[in-house]
């Protein structure tokens, strides 16, 4: 009996070794990066400053869908009645903006009364543009979206994972990726959340996956810099959009 007893306390011991060995050996985050990602923040830029003071300004009594984000989406916004006519959608992204910023837009804008039918978030790019660890710019979309479901309880969530960028469209692509693995990792830990995978490849018109036809032809979804999407970029965004609407929902929210 004792020599069973004891058995079982190796076996224990061995056990809780393993996992030590195993919780040191995860990453850890840089608590400095995790603070700047996860604290509110207002936007230092004046342009910013200026375009957020008009986003909040524009809220609108009712709508229907809203976007929230960096000038991925800032930049559509002018379309989007041409893109949705039948949808009522507010673009609460401005240009430049990080993850702090929304943060903190969220925290002084009152959106409560809005109640979407759908939210779609894309965000980051900034973040890795700047050298913020990938772990923290993760860790900062998450409460964003934690956020998101605290306001409007009943609105799916549309994630949007961060494009390519840069000229061989490779600019950010080692905190990219490990971004966009832990984007499409939210649905399995947030209710009512909704992952959308970009297709790398496809978005950048082929070249992401070729190299060598980075400096022959430019991509006609993108804008001279890219980064920031053309008008044909954002006919694209805008299926993708609609396909995850009517494969997470069962319909077609963006009409």
């Amino acid at each position: 009996m004792r020599r069973r007893a004891s058995m079982r306390t190796v076996a224990l011991l061995a056990g809780l070794m393993a996992a030590s060995v195993a919780w040191a050996a995860e990453p850890v985050c840089d608590p400095l990066a995790l603070d700047l990602t996860r604290t509110p923040q207002r936007t230092q830029s004046y342009p910013g400053l200026r375009e957020t003071v008009k986003v909040q300004a524009a809220r609108p009594a009712r709508a229907e869908a809203v976007l929230i984000g960096d000038s991925l989406l800032a930049g559509w916004r002018t379309d989007l009645p041409a893109a949705f006519p039948a949808t009522a959608v507010y673009d609460f992204s401005v240009g430049g903006d990080r993850v702090a910023n929304v943060l903190w837009r969220l925290d002084n804008t009152d959106l409560s009364p809005l109640r979407p039918s759908v939210a779609a978030l894309l965000i980051g790019t900034n973040d890795l543009a700047a050298g913020t660890p990938a772990c923290a710019v993760a860790a900062g979309i998450a409460a964003i979206v934690e956020r998101l479901r605290v306001l409007w309880p009943d609105t799916p969530v549309f994630v949007l994972t961060i494009p390519p960028r840069g000229r061989d469209f490779h600019e950010i692509d080692a905190g990219r990726l490990e971004v966009n693995a832990a984007i499409l990792s939210l649905g399995n830990r947030l209710g009512g959340v909704h992952a959308v995978k970009i297709d790398d490849d496809a978005f950048t018109c082929g070249r992401y996956g070729n190299s060598l036809a980075a400096d022959r032809q430019p991509c006609g979804n993108y804008a001279d810099d890219n980064l920031h999407f053309s008008a044909r970029g954002y006919v694209e965004l805008g299926r993708i959009l609609r396909r995850a609407s009517a494969d997470a929902l069962g319909e077609n929210v963006f009409r």
